[in-house]
């Protein structure tokens, strides 16, 4: 998954700014620590399960954090790339958007598709850049274009 850059900034009329971005996920430790060295704020949830975390994300995301589907609470999990698999996962590759840094500034990115095409998002930090989810090079190529 790759975030292309619409060299496009703002937001709607009606939308004022961008809430802070929270999740609950199964994570390793380096993807905690990793998330807690950009200033995220990730507390461990009391669960059978140790390594489910609260995570609220700050104004940077690190890269290389994988997010991968599970069948168990909380669904949601996350290794860095070059960790091994977990044994029960599979891809999710809707949730990896969301996980994907800003390619311009290295911003979470949100949701932004009213009115435009499946994968389009914004970054949450001003001024707010404009992205295209893609995973096809072709594609990548004819959007650069614009």
């Amino acid at each position: 998954m790759k975030l292309v850059y619409q060299k496009k900034n703002g937001l709607f009329p009606e939308i004022k700014g961008i809430a802070p971005l929270k999740y609950e996920a199964r994570a390793t430790i380096p993807v905690v620590e990793a998330l807690r060295d950009v200033g995220s704020v990730v507390t461990p949830q009391v669960s059978p399960n140790q390594s489910v975390y609260t995570i609220n994300l700050g104004d940077q995301m690190p890269t290389g954090i994988i997010t991968v589907g599970i069948n168990e609470y909380p669904g949601l999990g996350l290794r860095m790339e070059n960790e091994p698999d977990y044994p029960i996962e599979y891809p999710s590759y809707w949730n990896q958007i969301d996980w994907t840094p800003c390619p311009v500034c290295g911003a979470p990115v949100v949701w932004y598709e009213a009115g435009y095409v499946p994968g389009y998002r914004i970054c949450t930090r001003k001024p707010y850049h404009h992205c295209l989810a893609t995973d096809d090079v072709a594609e990548i190529s004819t959007t650069e274009k614009f």
